[in-house]
């Protein structure tokens, strides 16, 4: 201890205290460079997102369009998600024969993006509602959020969900015994608290909104790796 290193071929020779931190204050100045670009790459990638978000919305609305004449077309494309159909219960599958279709509606503004899940409905015998759904606006350059979403008129004796009141009102329901520890597909609707989108939400802007088509054809690149091994 005390001693200067030996001086190694390719090296400078010993190095002091202070010109350790010299090295090291360079360093930190050229982290500190290196992450104000990052910074700038995210805000030019996130500008380039919003304005081919904006330019793909005509598209979208095409494929609705197209979507809504293919009978169960999104029921069929929910159960073809190895994830996605893990939420859907046996009661959930009933109600959803009854979805005419899904919007993933993406607004941005300078300061702000929302992101809203919509769910739309033919006339059923489980809710009023012929539209639910889910929104989560952001703050820009923050992970700040708030969460919103539309209350689901369940019809008297056919809620699917766990919620308050549902002691009363489920005396009259025509649930199944073995049915009623299963989780709905509908929760995700009515938790008014999220940390995050949640593994549902994020699949289905993610995987199924960006192609839906693959996962109505039954093509999971998911299965096809499972099955070649």
């Amino acid at each position: 201890a005390g001693q200067a290193m030996e001086k190694k071929d390719g090296q400078e020779g010993p190095t002091s205290e202070e010109n350790l931190d010299k090295d090291l204050g360079e360093l930190q100045a050229l982290e500190e460079k290196i992450q104000n670009l990052t910074d700038k790459q995210m805000q030019e990638m996130l500008q380039i997102e919003k304005r081919y978000r904006v330019e793909k919305r005509p598209l979208y609305d095409e494929r609705i369009k197209i979507c809504k004449r293919i009978p169960n077309f999104w029921l069929n494309t929910l159960l073809n998600h190895p994830r996605i159909q893990t939420y859907i219960s046996t009661l959930d599958y009933d109600c959803l024969r009854y979805l005419n279709n899904i919007d993933v509606q993406e607004k941005d503004t300078e300061e702000t993006s929302t992101v809203r899940y919509c769910f739309f409905f033919n006339k059923n015998p489980y809710f009023d509602n012929t539209e639910v759904w889910k929104e989560f606006k952001y703050v820009d350059g923050s992970e700040d959020f708030q969460v919103t979403q539309s209350p689901i008129q369940w019809k008297k004796g056919m809620r699917l969900t766990k919620g308050a009141g549902d002691e009363k009102e489920m005396k009259g329901n025509k649930r199944p015994a073995e049915d009623e520890d299963e989780s709905s597909f509908f929760t995700w609707f009515e938790e008014e608290q999220e940390e995050e989108e949640g593994d549902m939400f994020t699949t289905l802007r993610d995987e199924i909104w960006k192609d839906p088509f693959r996962f109505f054809c039954g093509d999971d690149e998911e299965d096809d790796e499972e099955g070649k091994g």
